[in-house]
Order: structure tokens, then sequence, then C-alpha cells
């Protein structure tokens, strides 16, 4: 070059460049220029006077968010230089971009993990690699045997020898082909032709230093280096060769860009190498169903202890369901059925005239037998029954010793016989040895086949990026935001409490669908009566008609505890016998069968009274004791908390505490008389009523008294069994009990189900879960322990969870008004009108969705069973109020709102719709399995169905005729409307979300967090499964009906507010990414990350803020709010004095945080009010548009300021935008306001 001054211009510079490079005369002079500053740094201008021109305007994404670093990094990749050749120019902009060494190392790092540079790195060194150990290893296995080596040994040497030489290769290639790639793509970009020699000459160059570099790597990792030193040294090898092979001495730059291209390989192939197989492992793995059967290591501690125990369960359930469908007669063929047995009687109930009689044990078994055996005669039945244990002895290798200890048990005689036999049995021993072999043999034949498959367990939990990427303490950190059945280690008793957990939720669920849809069909479900039923009720009892009507759901529990018929008082019948049966089946030993029997149940909130009195008792009584003369009361009660221990003792067992403890007993008897007159009205008529018992109480009366009330109310307030298993000792008040019979049903039936499902899976005495906790890890144990507070039902009134009763009063009215303002007054219907998009139709498809919608409508059939699936139990207003009494006066006027404001039945409607959908998809996937899908022949798609049936509960192998049973069908249906319409399921919320203490502070919290994994885990069901329908349909649903709840919601907001609200935003024309967003997180497609996202977007609120606005309670807005308006209250008083109160109207609307009475606030304000409003939108907006104009580049961005001036201007024509408020001055205003800003800070 002649000559050369960072001063000259580009048209100068490149003008002395284009003799000696042809390929210049057909570029620009930009495009010239900066092929040479890319060649030749050096010759950088000081003055870049040309405006740079993106490939594509109309391209702006999220990518030009990107830091400078990264974009260089993309400008260097192979992907980069591509995309530069084929439009022209640079991808980023980077003109005054000055990078420093870290910059500079991190985006050679970057530029590997271009699309194209990555497969090229991959393909470059497996190519090699292969290449390498396959030469290699013939080589030296031909060496060594000719030199006389044994093969076997030959064969080792040789596999050694190729695993190190092909990290050599592997290197080689990769390097040596990513190099001539480059070398070929920057000759194109320079001189418009591809030299071939150049091309060689640089992969021989990169092959050579990969080569070079990959014995290094492989040298030092035989000699056991740690990974610091290997690269350490591979990045001083190629940054000292790399220069000398171009005939240059090395500079720090060389070293920088050396370190680049190492790790950026390294990365790849870490990436491209175990990456890959991680993936695979991962999709293969997620493939298996989520529950499976699967053995607990020999070695795993506990495991005999837990088999044993989970087969001895299942033993007692054989033989409840084997008892359950038992059915006796005597020799004249008159019919029983068992309902309760007790040693010395048994409850039954002859069928044909449906009368329960008590029959002595002696006489049952002498005069009844199994319904096959109505010929025998009783010498016959005892000769066939004693045939039958001596079977059983056999088959289970009972020895002598053992026959004989079972048969002495049971001789009712004075004295034994040496050589006890059968034949000293009487018939009613005969019956208990049969019973208990039988028992025996199930548990025996249990065991067998738990050691020879295993019990139900959880998959360990997966992770493709957080379990490889972040540290393992960080990892555990984040265990409290993954869901319960994902919480703790991977350890078999972890997973297999989680496997028992999730068959209890299923059991329980579908007792409690059953048991509401019994209510359903007999019309328990109503609000109201209808004529027909006071008619029939009147008549009846003989009562007018009007007084029915006004009563008529107590006045029905009267007419089923005295016997009379009905037909809703025979559907009531039906209902209990249904849960009494279901409970026995479960193996709960019920306190036996009451004909016309309605609950007894307190009404909601009497037993936290009574309970709530006994804990204030306990405050006094440990005052009481400081002062007490009796040394032994005053020397023990050393706080509080030890007489409520007291007390719980007392209530197990009165007689047995006083008779241990006299001195404690006499003085909580003196304590509790004294104390009477101060407890509420409840606790004291409780306590009345069981003093005027009389001689059942004896002496130390008023302790004893206590003790049962609390006994009585414990069941209520912890257990929720009530009297399921044990007979009520003391009938209560009339005035306290629930007397509404819907009321009442809908609580036992909740009760029994809880119970029923407890029993059948963890034990009468939750033998399971003491098997598991025993031997469970410590974090385990925690999670394990957490969990069965819900399966046992106290979890409400844990200590450790819960609120004090005062705190927990306060808490539910917050709540309450938080629903009440937020939901029941707010948007939140609009929203939920588009829900189904992102939920059943996203996961079902849209075809089945309207194929369930139209044939709930049309199938009587097909709606009976999605109704009977118990989709539609679930209630969101229950879970946001969960703290609050049902009966409460307060919960009942925020339930009324959110009727009125139609959240609840909008709710109800997708729940219904989401189980149509589910029970379409079922019969679909049944099809598609069984082969007799016509339009579903597609491959893989017989995976898929598998996968998802299995997802849904169904095991695909009990497939019969291309039919799945009833059961099996309304568990899956239900299951799926749970999961989609973000139902409580307590495995898969974290488990925080369920405790009662941190309930206020998440309120709403849940759903998000449920949307977000629901649409997660359906993404990755389906697309490892090669479906990607649910992709389109989610992009789909934003802007298919996103828009639609979007106008909803400003059709409330004017409504309310009588002013159309303005949106900058212009969704349907030009749509960018934050148009996506709003859209598809307008029916809560990204759960929480779209409530950060649509509260980032809003105008003037950082990311920060948009954080916090996700992560703080609800009620602490209603703190800010209320703080804002007495600061407004003080500040108008100083400014307009008297009248001020004018303004108060508006305020106080807008300080409740309802999103419509705050758009009600408006029609409310006063003139000035109004205009300080606009004036101050208008500030935001104007300088939201001075910001955009700022960072604009194309004249389209020019272009959308001036139509957001417009639409402003439209919309407030009294308060407009104009042109002279963002001209050039405003523009240097605003920059150099922000500059003094930034310089404060």
């Amino acid at each position: 070059m002649a000559q050369f001054s960072p001063s000259m211009t580009r048209e100068e510079l490149v003008n002395q460049f284009r003799p000696t490079t042809p390929a210049f005369n057909n570029m620009s002079d930009d495009k010239a220029y900066r092929h040479i500053i890319r060649k030749y740094p050096q010759y950088k201008l000081n003055q870049e006077e040309v405006e740079y021109k993106p490939a594509n305007p109309k391209d702006k994404n999220l990518f030009d968010s990107m830091p400078d670093w990264l974009k260089d990094g993309y400008n260097r990749s192979l992907q980069g230089m591509s995309q530069e050749i084929a439009t022209g120019n640079k991808r980023f902009d980077l003109s005054g971009y000055d990078p420093g060494v870290i910059e500079d190392l991190g985006a050679g790092i970057a530029s590997f993990f271009a699309p194209l540079d990555f497969a090229t790195t991959i393909a470059g060194g497996g190519i090699g690699g292969a290449a390498t150990k396959s030469l290699v290893k013939k080589y030296v296995f031909k060496k060594l045997v000719r030199n006389g080596a044994l093969k076997t040994t030959a064969g080792k040497a040789a596999i050694k020898a190729s695993t190190f030489a092909s990290t050599s290769g592997s290197g080689a290639g990769a390097l040596g082909l990513y190099s001539g790639a480059g070398e070929a793509l920057n000759e194109k970009i320079v001189d418009g032709t591809i030299s071939p020699g150049k091309v060689v000459k640089a992969s021989a160059k990169g092959a050579l230093l990969g080569g070079m570099t990959g014995y290094t790597n492989a040298f030092l990792t035989q000699k056991g280096a740690n990974t610091l030193t290997k690269v350490a040294a591979e990045v001083g090898e190629f940054g000292t060769v790399a220069p000398l092979l171009e005939g240059e001495i090395p500079t720090p730059q060389d070293y920088v860009h050396a370190g680049g291209m190492i790790l950026g390989i390294k990365g790849v192939n870490k990436l491209g190498g175990e990456g890959i197989k991680r993936l695979q492992s991962y999709v293969k793995e997620a493939r298996k169903p989520e529950f499976t059967i699967e053995k607990m290591p020999e070695d795993q501690p506990g495991r005999a202890e837990i088999y044993k125990t989970e087969s001895e369960l299942q033993g007692l359930k054989s033989q409840a369901k084997r008892r359950a469908g038992e059915i006796y007669t005597d020799r004249k063929g008159r019919e029983i059925e068992i309902k309760k047995e007790g040693d010395k009687e048994i409850q039954a109930r002859f069928l044909d005239t449906n009368e329960l009689s008590q029959i002595p044990k002696d006489i049952f078994t002498t005069e009844y037998r199994l319904k096959e055996q109505i010929a025998l005669t009783p010498k016959e039945l005892r000769d066939t029954r004693s045939k039958e244990i001596r079977k059983l002895e056999k088959e289970l290798g009972h020895e002598k010793k053992v026959k004989e200890n079972s048969r002495a048990m049971l001789i009712e005689k004075t004295e034994v016989p040496k050589k006890p036999l059968l034949k000293n049995v009487d018939n009613k021993g005969l019956r208990k040895i049969r019973e208990d072999l039988l028992l025996e043999l199930d548990v025996k034949k249990a065991l067998e086949n738990i050691e020879r498959t295993g019990v139900r367990m959880i998959k360990p939990r997966q992770s493709l990026l957080t379990a490889n990427i972040l540290p393992e303490r960080v990892s555990k950190l984040l265990d409290i935001l993954r869901p319960a059945k994902n919480q703790g280690t991977a350890d078999p008793i972890r997973r297999a409490y989680v496997g028992k957990f999730d068959s209890f939720l299923t059991d329980n669920r579908r007792v409690m669908a059953e048991s509401h849809d019994i209510m359903q069909r007999g019309g328990f479900t109503a609000i109201k009566p209808t004529k027909e039923q006071v008619a029939s009720l009147s008549k009846a009892l003989g009562l007018d008609k009007a007084d029915v009507s006004k009563n008529y759901w107590e006045l029905l529990t009267d007419a089923v505890e005295n016997g009379i018929n009905t037909p809703e008082t025979m559907a009531h019948k039906q209902f209990m016998n249904y849960l009494f049966n279901k409970a026995k089946e479960s193996g709960v030993d019920a306190s036996g069968y009451i004909d016309n029997y309605a609950p007894q149940i307190l009404k909601q909130g009497v037993a936290e009274k009574i309970f709530g009195d006994i804990n204030k008792m306990s405050g006094r009584i440990f005052e009481g004791s400081k002062r007490s003369r009796d040394i032994e009361v005053n020397r023990v009660y050393n706080a509080k908390q030890e007489i409520i221990d007291d007390i719980i003792q007392a209530m197990n067992n009165p007689e047995g505490f006083a008779k241990d403890n006299s001195a404690k007993a006499r003085f909580l008897n003196k304590m509790v008389k004294r104390m009477m007159p101060s407890l509420e009205g409840e606790t004291n008529l409780a306590l009345k009523s069981i003093l005027e018992s009389g001689s059942k109480l004896g002496e130390l009366s008023h302790y004893k008294a206590m003790a049962l009330m609390g006994r009585m109310t414990y069941g209520d307030v912890f257990r929720l069994d009530g009297n399921l298993e044990k007979a009520r000792e003391f009938k209560l008040p009339k005035e306290l009990y629930e007397r509404d019979i819907r009321a009442l049903q809908g609580i036992y039936s909740s009760n029994v189900a809880r119970r029923a499902s407890e029993v059948k899976h963890f034990g009468r005495e939750g033998e399971i879960k003491t098997a598991l906790i025993r031997n469970a890890k410590t974090r385990d144990a925690e999670i394990i322990n957490e969990l069965h507070s819900h399966v046992l039902g106290t979890i409400s009134h844990n200590r450790a969870y819960n609120f004090n009763p005062s705190v927990k009063n306060f808490m539910e009215k917050v709540m309450e008004w938080e629903t009440a303002t937020k939901i029941g007054l707010g948007t939140a219907s609009a929203m939920n009108l588009s829900q189904f998009t992102i939920s059943s139709a996203f996961s079902a498809g849209y075809w089945r969705f309207a194929k369930g919608a139209y044939k709930y409508n049309t199938d009587k059939k097909f709606r009976a069973q999605v109704d009977a699936s118990g989709a539609n139990l679930y209630k969101y207003i229950n879970e946001m109020m969960e703290l609050s009494p049902q009966d409460s006066i307060s919960r009942k006027i925020v339930t009324k709102i959110t009727d009125v404001s139609q959240f609840n039945r909008i709710n109800s409607i997708n729940n219904i719709l989401a189980a149509a959908s589910a029970r379409v998809l079922v019969d679909d996937l049944v099809a598609i399995v069984s082969g007799k899908a016509k339009l579903f022949k597609l491959p893989g798609r017989k995976k898929w169905a598998i996968g998802t049936l299995r997802k849904m509960g169904i095991d695909p192998n009990t497939i019969k005729g291309n039919k799945i049973s009833e059961t099996s069908m309304l568990d899956a249906i239900g299951k799926f409307a749970i999961d989609s319409q973000l139902q409580k399921n307590l495995l898969n919320d974290p488990l925080v979300l369920n405790r009662p203490i941190l309930k206020p502070f998440l309120q709403f919290k849940s759903f998000g967090y449920r949307q977000y994994n629901f649409i997660k885990d359906t993404l990755k069901h389906d697309v490892i499964h090669h479906n990607y329908m649910p992709l389109l349909r989610l992009a789909g649903a934003g802007f298919a009906t996103g828009a639609i709840s979007l106008k909803a919601k400003e059709l409330m907001k004017y409504l309310a507010s009588g002013e159309m609200s303005y949106d900058p935003s212009t969704f349907g024309t030009n749509a960018d990414v934050e148009d996506i967003i709003e859209n598809v997180a307008a029916v809560g497609a990204f759960g929480f990350l779209g409530d950060f996202m649509t509260a980032a977007l809003e105008e003037g609120r950082t990311f920060s803020q948009a954080l916090k606005f996700m992560a703080q309670p609800a009620f602490l807005s209603d703190v800010s709010n209320f703080h804002g308006f007495i600061e407004a209250m003080e500040r108008d008083y100083k400014n307009y004095q008297g009248d001020f109160i004018k303004r108060v109207p508006s305020r106080i609307f807008k300080m409740t945080g309802s999103p419509l009475l705050k758009d009600f606030s408006k029609r409310l304000e006063t003139d000035n009010q109004t205009k300080e409003r606009i004036e101050f939108l208008r500030g935001r907006r104007k300088s939201a548009i001075v910001d955009s104009l700022i960072k604009s580049s194309t004249n389209e961005d020019y272009q959308k300021a001036i139509e957001d001036i417009k639409d402003w201007n439209r919309a407030y024509r009294m308060f407009p935008i104009n042109i002279t408020d963002i001209n050039y001055k405003a523009i240097i205003k605003r920059k150099l306001n922000k500059l003094k800003k930034r310089q404060e800070v």
C-alpha cells in the first residue's frame, strides 16, 4: 500500500486496495472496507461515517438484545459468515465496539455454538476420531501379532492405543474441517472466490494443531492431570504453534484466540458427545411410565420389613374383598349378608326383609353357611370346614406343633387335651382357624409376588439441565420449588411412599366422585327442593308445605332418622349403603351398620371453637398451677404445652389418666369447674350436656366431661372420621349438630373417602407409613411426614404449619377480601373464557374438544359418564379461601360475588369440557393401540398412544376387545380434568404451596405454577413421542383466543369506567414479540412466567419491578394502596381544604385493589382528578415514545412512534401529544436526564 492515514476516507482507503484485489471492484466502499479491516485491523479508520443497515430491517427480534460479545461471536462464526455472503452485510452491526480480553475470549467460545459451527465441529471430530481409531487399532494389532504377541494381548493393547490416538484424531478432524471451512468462507467474503489450495493449507494447519492439542490432552489425562492443567497446556501449545506456522511471533492476542478455540471445541464436544448421550438417555427414561412396579435393591435398609408389611396389608385387602362378596344362608335358604363381625355376635341383614339382626356367633357358625353349601347338614358342614382347614395347613406347610397351638387356643375347656384336634374345636373356633389360615395364605402369596415383582413407586426424578449444570448444593436449594413427588432423594423408600400416596389420591377421588354422583342423582346437590319433593315430604311428615319448603333439608334429616320412607330418604339410604360397603371393602373396621342413619357431625366451626376453648383453658390452668398448693401439680407443670399434652392423654383414656395422675386429675377437675361460666356458648352447652349424663361419669365429673368432650371434637377437628369406626359414647345437644342433609352427605362422603383410601393403602394404624419412615433418609422422612399429614387430614391443625388461632382468624378475612376484590370484582372471568385453549384443547386437540362438547350436550350416556368422573367436584374458590370455615357469613358473601361475576360458572364449564375432551381422547387412544383406528395410522402413533394412556393412569395391557373398564375410564378422564384445569394435586404442587401458614402469602400463585408445569409436561411428553401438534396449538392459542380474552377484559373495564381504555399495542397488525407474549400470556400459557412477562411489558415497569410484582403476596399491594390512600388524603386536604371530601369516593374505590372498582372509580372522579390522571398517563406515554425514538434505527420504528401518537390523540382528544413534545429538543433532554441519573448512581 502506497500510504495510509487513519484520517483518510473509506473511499480513499478502498481505492488503494482495488488494484491488488479485483473482487473489491464489484463491492460498495462500505462492504469492501469491512473486508479490509476484518483481514487487516491495523487499517481501521478514525471516522465511521457510513450508517449501518441491518441484513433485513423487518427481522428485528429478541436476538438484537443479546450482549455485544455474543453478537461478535455470531459474526465470527461460520454461520455468521455464511449469512454475510448471502446478504452482503454482517448480521449484527458492532461499529464502535471494542471488546476486552474476556469479551474476546467469550466471543471465540460462543462462535462454536452457532448451528453450522456446532455441526461442523461434531462432524469433523467424529470422522477424525473414528478414522484414527480404526487405523491405529489395525496397525498396532498387526504389528504386535507379527512380533509374536498373543492375539488377546495384542487386542487389548490395540484397543488402548486406538482409544489414546482417537483423541488426537478427533481434535485433528474437528479443527481441520473447521479451519478449512472458515478459510473458504473468508475468501469468498474478501475475494469473491475460493482458492482450493489455500483451503487445503488451512485445513492441514488446523489438523496439525488439533492433532497436537488432542495428543497433549490424551497424554495428560493418562498421567492424571486435572482439567485446568490440560486446558492450560493446550491453550499454550495452540497459542504458540499457530502464529509460528504463519511465520509470526506469538502475541497475547494469539493466546486469547487459542483459548476461545480450545474452550469452544471442548464445549461443543462435551455438548455434542455427552450431551447427545444424556439427551438420548433422558428421552428413553421420559418415555417410561411415571409409576412402575419396581424391586427394591437387595441391600436396601428395611426392605424385608417393608415387603412384609405391604404383603400383610394386601392380605387384609384380599380378606376384606372376599368377605364383602360372601352371602350366607340357613338350610331353608334364607340369605343374609354380614355387616359387622364381633367376638360374640354377628350383625347381619336378612336380604328378603332388609331386617337387621344380631346373631350369636355360635348359632351363626352352626346354622349358617356359604350360599353354595346350602345342602349340607350341620355334620357335613363341620366336616367340610375341617377338611378345608387341613388343606390350607398343608398348603402353608404348617408343622404339627403349629397346628396344635392354633387348636389349643380355641378349645373352650378347662383342660386342653395333650394333642388338640380339630374335633375338640367348636364351630366358632373352626371359623376363626379358617379365616386366619385364608389370611395367612393371602399374605404369603402377596409376599411372593412382591419379592418377584416389587412395589409400586415413582421413577427417579429426571433433569436434563439442572442436575448436570447446577452444583449439587444449589440443586438442593431448588428442591423446595419442585413438585412434592420429586422432592427429596432418589431413594426407593421415598419413591415407594409417593407411589402409595398417588394410589391414595386416585382412590380418594374415585370414592368422592361416585358418592357425589349418587348425591346428584338423588337430588341432594340442588340449591332448592322441587315442588314434588316438598309435597312428598309434607305428606310424609304431616306438615304444611310452606314450613317444609322453608326447612326442607333439615326436615329431610329428621325423616331419615325417624324411618319415614320417601323417594329422597330411600336415595339417602342408597348413599349411606354405598359408603358403608366401600369402607368395608377397603378394610375399615366400621363400628357397625345403623338403619335410618344420618351422620352425627358437629356444625362447621363448632368443633374448632370447642377445641380452641380447650386450648385457652390450658393457659388458664397453667396460671392456676403456679398458685396451686398441691406440690405435685406445682412442680410438674413448667409450660402450657405440658397441660395440653396431659389433656390429650386424658382424652384418650380419662380413667387411666386419673388413676396414674390422681393429683393432676383433681386439679384439672377443679379448674374446669371454675372456668365453665367463662367458656364459649357451644363449649358450655357441650360440657353441661355431658355432665347431665349423671352416673356415667362418677367422680371427677368435670375433668372427665372435659376429656370426653375433647375426644368427641378431636375426631371432627383432626381425624375427620367422626364415628365411622367408633360409636359416640355421648350425644351432644341437637343444636350443635349439622342438620342440613346436603352438608352431612358432603362432609361424611369426604371423610369416608379419605379414611377408606388411607386404610386401603397405608393400613388401619398407618403400618406402611411407619415401616417406610423408619427406614427413610432424614430429608425424605420430613417430606413423608408432611405429605402424610394430608393423608390423615391433620395438616390444617398441625402447629408446625399453622398460625395461632387469633392470627388465623385475621388471615381468613384477608384471603376472603383478596378473593372478592381480585377475582369476584376483577377480570378473571374474561381471561377464563379462553382457558380451554391452553388446557383441554391444547392437550387433547381442538377436534376432540369440539366433539366432546357436542356429545356432552346430545348423548345422555356420555354426559352421565363425564358427570360421574368427578371432574367438576373441585372449586377454585374453595382453595382461594382455604383457611375460612365453609359456613362463615363473609365466605358466603365472597362466594356470591364470584357467582355473580360468573367466575365459578366458567370454571365449572371448563372442568366439564376437559372431562368430555378426555372421554373422546381415551376412545381414540384405545382404538390406536388396538389397531382399530382408521385415521391415525401414522409412524410412531401407537407408541404415543400407549404413553398417553399410561400418563392418564390406564395400563394398555388391560384393554380387552377395544375397551377398558368403567373404573379405569372414569379415573382417566377425572385425572385429565384435574391436571388440565389446574386443580389441586398434592403431588404435583410443591409442599410449600399447601402449607396453611403460607396460604395468604402464596394466594393465587399456585395457578400460575400449575399452568407452567402443565404446559411444560404436556409438551415434553408429546415431543419425546414425536407428536408436535401441541406446539402448533400453543402457538395458535394466543392469536386465536388471546385477543378475544383481552377484548372481553376491555369491555368489562369500559362498562365499569364508562371510558375507553387506551392500549398502545396494535394486535393483529405488524405483530412483534411483545404482541405474541401479551396474547399468549393472556390465556395463561406461560403460567407464572406469563405473569412476569405481562407485568414487565407494562409501561414504565422494569423487569426487577415485574419480578417483585410476581413474587410479592397479593395482600401487600393492598397495604401499599392503603398507604397511598392516606398520603393522598393528606395531600388533598392540604390543597383543597374542605373540598377534599369530593375526592374521597374515587380514592376509596381505587384503594380496594379491585380492577373493576378501580375502573369504576373513574366515574366518581372530580373534573380535576380526571385531568390529573390523564396528564399523568400522557407524561408516561410521551416518555415511552421518546425512548422508542432514541432506540430507533429504521423507518418502521419512526412510523410506529407516529402511529402511537395518533392512537393517543384519538383516545384523548382534549390532551393531545403534539409534534413539539417529541422533537429533537425533547430527545436530547431525555438523554441528558438519563445520563444524569446514571451519574448520580
